[in-house]
């Protein structure tokens, strides 16, 4: 078939692309305002002031690539002179998704952490699936820390931050941010989560387009089988889907249905579509019944691993690594991952596919959140304001600088060596580490992989090619109480409807009588307090 088909090359790569820095596992419902539909994003933003100590081999663009690096900086830029503490300690709760570290007296890097910042950092670590009611139990006890990270799914947060975070705007609207760079080179779209009721009351944790996901290829596999074009519409992905498939030989192409790739080939909306102050809710436009046939049709023709509605993506995962499927779905912050699990895979390699249109032409991958989680100050903690955001200013020095390699990477020659310029990590001691503090501030991650620059250069190249067209979710930075409470049990009746079409179990024809049970039982009440936010927000 690749001989035939007149297709886009797969962007190849040698190595992964490593993404410097922990990447957003969960969201935030980080919205703001008041009872139902709120104001969130106006009022006096932080001004974007980049940093500008040190040149990337790959620069940010206005389209939210992130910079990209071929090498650590030899000569790390020192970014502070003096520590930003006061002597007192901080205190902070965030969540981890990495096993807790030894505690400060048995932990060489966490003692040397606060000598750096000139104040005993004392933080709180819960796992993250367990973040969200520890969250809600040190609320209702009236113990929230000096900092603390806001909670995904935690409800009434505009009334919890009204009522218990520091308005920052005093410190960081406009120009006044300049006293803090770290914090003022993070974008302005991050810094819309963090504005209610036109207050700064908390600091964004950024992450950037890297949320964003694609359909990853193995392309060391795809070559020995003649393949090294990609498709350019859906029926030639279908085709190429059909060619690579072979039971027999335990070999699928996909290892679940690829019905949010479908759906973005038909520019599906991201969430809800805006058109005139009105929302249109990805549910409710013409191009889904098309994308669910289309998805019917795959796993019908057995192109995808048989047991894939029964696993999750961590079987995806081991399934992909093993060749069982040659495509996959995945952030592009998953690319290092791969890599992490394929020592023992002789000639391994990835590509992404691009974003083609259904019918050709171009779709529109769906641009994930620019913010991972928000960051606030206790009310209470008002007298040490200004310590409290140095700390987290020197929290969020960028890559390149000798702060940000420590924070990510440790002490030099006891948590890393160093391979040229670049830190490598060593592994009996990395767990020191794992502090979470990259949740309570970080600088915008960056794409780096060591020692191998083409593979970057080809990740940056094909973020270049499909990031520009995509779609952002329109109602990011806008906060409904009705959706933090309702809509995640709503998209699961839809998925779960979706998945039955799929494999067969109804029809295409019963989505529209699915849809309209979605409006009736709080779709539509989150419409309309996303509405009235945004008309806020205009």
């Amino acid at each position: 078939m690749s001989a035939n088909l007149s297709r886009r090359t797969f962007t190849l790569g040698t190595a992964g692309l490593g993404l410097v820095g922990a990447l957003g596992l969960v969201g935030c419902s980080s919205q703001q305002g008041g009872g139902g539909g709120a104001e969130q994003g106006s009022g006096r933003l932080p001004a974007y002031i980049p940093y500008e100590g040190l040149t990337p081999d790959l620069p940010t663009t206005e389209d939210g690539l992130p910079a990209g690096f071929f090498a650590y900086p030899a000569d790390p830029v020192q970014a502070f002179t003096e520590p930003p503490g006061d002597g007192d300690p901080v205190s902070a709760i965030v969540q981890t998704s990495e096993p807790i570290p030894p505690a400060v007296d048995n932990n060489p890097y966490w003692q040397e952490l606060n000598a750096r910042l000139g104040s005993d950092l004392q933080v709180a670590m819960t796992p993250a699936g367990d973040y969200a009611s520890k969250f809600a139990t040190i609320v209702a006890g009236d113990e929230l820390p000096d900092v603390f990270q806001v909670a995904r799914g935690a409800n009434q947060v505009p009334q919890l931050l009204a009522a218990k975070a520091l308005d920052l705007s005093p410190y960081l609207a406009g120009d006044a941010i300049a006293d803090y760079p770290m914090l003022a080179n993070i974008p302005t779209e991050s810094w819309q989560h963090g504005m209610f009721d036109g207050k700064i009351l908390a600091v964004p944790v950024p992450r950037g387009v890297l949320q964003s996901t694609i359909q990853y290829a193995r392309a060391d596999l795809l070559r020995e089988l003649g393949i090294t074009a990609a498709p350019t519409n859906f029926q030639e992905y279908f085709d190429l889907c059909k060619e690579v498939t072979a039971p027999t030989a335990n070999t699928w192409a996909l290892t679940s249905v690829p019905t949010n790739y479908i759906m973005q080939m038909l520019s599906v909306p991201n969430g809800w579509r805006e058109e005139g102050g009105s929302l249109i809710h990805y549910s409710e436009v013409e191009e889904m019944p098309e994308a669910l046939e289309a998805a019917r049709t795959m796993y019908e023709a057995g192109v995808v691993v048989p047991d894939s509605f029964a696993v999750n993506g961590s079987q995806y995962k081991q399934w992909f690594m093993a060749g069982a499927a040659l495509f996959t779905g995945d952030s592009y912050s998953a690319w290092p991952a791969y890599y992490a699990q394929s020592g023992g895979i002789e000639g391994f390699e990835l590509a992404g596919l691009d974003m083609p249109g259904y019918d050709g032409g171009e779709g529109s991958i769906w641009v994930r959140s620019p913010t991972h989680s928000i960051v606030a100050v206790n009310q209470q903690s008002e007298a040490r304001a200004e310590v409290i955001l140095g700390i987290m200013n020197w929290l969020a020095a960028p890559f390149g600088t000798e702060e940000y390699r420590f924070r990510k990477y440790g002490v030099q020659d006891h948590n890393f060596t160093l391979d040229g310029s670049d830190p490598v990590r060593i592994e009996e001691t990395t767990g020191e580490t794992f502090l979470g503090i990259q949740y309570l501030a970080d600088a915008p991650t960056a794409l780096y992989l060591p020692g191998n620059a083409g593979v970057v250069q080809a990740q940056y190249e094909q973020m270049g090619r499909v990031i520009p067209g995509g779609s952002p979710d329109p109602t990011e930075a806008l906060y409904s109480e009705t959706k933090t409470r309702k809509y995640s049990g709503l998209t699961d009746v839809l998925n779960a409807v979706r998945d039955d079409i799929i494999q067969g179990r109804r029809e295409v024809s019963d989505w529209a009588a699915e849809v309209e049970t979605f409006k009736t039982n709080g779709g539509d009440t989150i419409r309309a307090e996303l509405e009235e936010a945004l008309a806020a927000q205009a």
